[in-house]
């Protein structure tokens, strides 16, 4: 039986070619408008340089609306409904408080984007499970390698305004739970109370985490 390789030779045609497409584009979010208040901070005419990895700290919740859309541009797609093939247009999920467009540009030189902004403090906000509670992402493992960095025992903060040093894939799979934990829910499914264990959704890495809350 074949040992299965846990790390990637870039000299490697192959990965060279797969390194170069996962890198051959990044997306600029603009914001066009602001509806009322921002609790995250948004203004208008702030730009983010992001990509289906990076959300260059734009608002978690933002970013995990528009995720789906900046990764079919990311990967050289397009949405269907749009008149321009490497744009589109999108609101936060808050109300549609935050307006945006997004707009594909292809990099001179393909290298990894990835930008890691601080956290920023959401207590006081009105929002009771952020001043009680916060949430963490702990790597359990990792059968290859994560090309975005993550490490096994890696612990980081998360929430649903904050994507932190979270790769923008795993962020995605993260967000929905985020929000079952910090209402006081548990899934069904979860082997401990305010606590569940996945996998990252990237197949190649199969990074599996625990995600779960602690009180300030």
């Amino acid at each position: 039986m074949i040992e299965e390789k846990k790390e990637w030779n870039e000299s490697d045609n192959i990965v060279a070619k797969i390194l170069k497409g996962e890198n051959c584009y990044y997306q600029e979010v603009t914001i066009t408008g602001i509806t009322g208040d921002c609790p995250y901070g948004h203004r208008e005419g702030e730009k983010y340089k992001v990509t289906a990895l990076n959300s260059d700290g734009l608002c978690g919740s933002l970013y995990k609306t528009i995720h789906a859309s900046i990764t079919a541009l990311h990967y050289g797609g397009s949405i269907l409904w749009e008149k321009d093939k490497d744009a589109f247009t999108g609101i936060c999920p808050e109300m549609g408080r935050v307006q945006v467009k997004v707009k594909r540009f292809e990099q001179e030189k393909p290298v990894i984007v990835k930008t890691r902004p601080p956290m920023k403090d959401m207590t006081g906000k009105a929002f009771p499970a952020i001043d009680n509670y916060r949430v963490f992402v702990e790597v359990l493992d990792i059968a290859r390698k994560c090309y975005w960095g993550h490490g096994v025992g890696q612990k980081f903060e998360v929430d649903p305004f904050n994507v932190g040093v979270t790769c923008g894939l795993l962020y995605s799979q993260l967000y929905p739970f985020i929000q079952t934990l910090l209402s006081g829910a548990t899934p069904a499914w979860a082997g401990a109370e305010h606590s569940i264990t996945a996998v990252c959704p990237d197949p190649y890495d199969q990074l599996s985490f625990r995600l779960f809350l602690e009180k300030r």
